[in-house]
């Protein structure tokens, strides 16, 4: 990181991080308001599973849309509309007086946050040199860790004095505000910044990566280059592993806690935040270990390596954990494992960014619907292992899967795009030498 050159794409960075912790905020207090909903509704385990279930739902549909918008038209007003979006769906969460009504309700506000990874990783392609960009992913869903700590002990104190409906009335204006201040400060690109450096742009545009031809000019990818690219899909399909295990963490570790381990709510808030305290700081230094791997190792397997160790390792450490017999072991487990499954994520989203820097938000938009696949049916699926089986065995079923997604991962070869008609000319060129 060259700090001589100027520092205006940290600070874009540091306000897509205030967004990620706003935007996790607004979606991880159903977890922490669960005990209390599933009283309030008499909601069976499968019930919230599925209430749970419904967000990425409606999450799931708008990520590659989100994607290509972004790509298209900028990330900042894709994230700024979502972000509106998102938040009346929030308010209106207390209103959902029906099973029905509320799984429509989470629905909803999943198409408002559907739309801002993406747009958000689009941002950072733009922004950052391809050398720092898995610190600066790491850093930028550094807020996704803060959000969900800061989350649960406030959520449980909003709860105890007010209510678990004032939860969601008082975390409906908090992305509104951000709207506003990146609407002052924010820029998509660049060039679009008014203060930046001539020599900051030209650091940036220097190491953005990508194909090129002979004559060293970018090659233009099409969405069929892209998606008909076996390392995409794989590198995708690994990363649905590593979030079915995340968002069983973030679904149901706070209900685990108070019912699985007899916790009280309180106790339950501050155990739950340990996980999220850990990643804060995994989350930056997974993605500057995968940038400093890259250097040494190259591209495909420097970016891999720490996901593939963080897979293995959150799913032992979580086997582990569900076996401690004491609550301070059980909890440092699971907080170790949460936090070198976090560990992975700098690695996992500078990858579409060597895929191809432009497209990058398509190729998330993939990442994040495989992610989101994960969301849809780790909090369903654990309720019904739970109600079936119990706790211990919903958290085997994680740890496999996240243990599965590396192996997977180890097939996906990260390196720029190469488009299909330039594969199949070197592929009948082989052949023709092979003869």
């Amino acid at each position: 990181m060259s700090s001589g050159v100027g520092n205006k794409r940290w600070q874009i960075i540091g306000m897509l991080t205030l967004c990620y912790m706003i935007l996790y905020m607004d979606r991880s207090c159903m977890s922490m308001a669960g005990p209390a909903m599933m009283k309030h509704f008499n909601w069976t385990a499968t019930q919230f599973g599925l209430v749970s279930t419904a967000f990425f739902i409606g999450y799931a549909c708008t990520q590659l849309p989100g994607g290509w918008l972004a790509d298209r038209f900028g990330g900042g007003k894709v994230v700024m509309f979502g972000a509106l979006w998102w938040s009346l769906f929030v308010f209106l969460t207390p209103y959902g007086s029906t099973l029905g009504l509320m799984v429509f309700i989470r629905i909803a506000m999943g198409w408002g946050e559907g739309v801002s990874l993406p747009a958000m990783t689009s941002i950072i392609a733009q922004w950052v040199p391809q050398k720092e960009s898995g610190f600066a992913q790491g850093l930028s869903i550094m807020g996704v860790a803060l959000g969900i700590a800061v989350t649960m002990p406030l959520s449980a104190w909003i709860i105890k004095n007010w209510g678990w409906q004032m939860v969601f009335y008082s975390f409906a204006f908090i992305a509104p505000a951000w709207v506003l201040f990146w609407w002052k400060y924010g820029k998509d690109k660049p060039e679009q910044h008014p203060a930046i450096s001539k020599e900051e742009i030209e650091y940036i545009r220097a190491d953005q990566g990508g194909s090129v031809d002979d004559s060293g000019q970018a090659v233009t990818l099409t969405s069929k280059d892209i998606f008909s690219t076996l390392s995409v899909w794989t590198g995708a399909i690994s990363f649905f592993c590593t979030n079915y295990l995340f968002y069983l963490f973030m679904t149901w570790l706070p209900v685990y806690f108070v019912r699985g381990r007899g916790f009280e709510m309180g106790t339950s808030a501050i155990y739950t935040m340990m996980p999220y305290i850990v990643a804060t700081f995994t989350y930056p230094f997974g993605g500057w270990l995968a940038d400093q791997a890259a250097k040494k190792l190259g591209n495909n397997v420097g970016r891999k390596l720490f996901p593939l160790l963080g897979m293995v390792g959150a799913g032992i450490l979580l086997i582990f954990g569900s076996k401690a017999t004491s609550p301070t072991a059980a909890v440092a487990l699971i907080s170790a494992s949460n936090g070198v499954l976090c560990l992975t994520m700098g690695g996992y989203y500078s990858m579409p960014i060597v895929f191809s820097p432009t497209n990058a938000g398509k190729i998330v938009g993939l990442y994040a619907t495989c992610a989101t696949i994960g969301g849809i049916t780790a909090p369903l699926l654990t309720g019904i292992v739970v109600d079936a089986y119990g706790y211990d065995y919903a958290l085997y079923l994680g740890a496999t899967l996240s243990i599965l997604g590396a192996l997977i991962l180890l097939t996906s070869q990260v390196k720029p795009i190469i488009p299909k008609a330039d594969r199949i000319v070197t592929t009948k060129n082989v052949i023709r030498n092979i003869k």
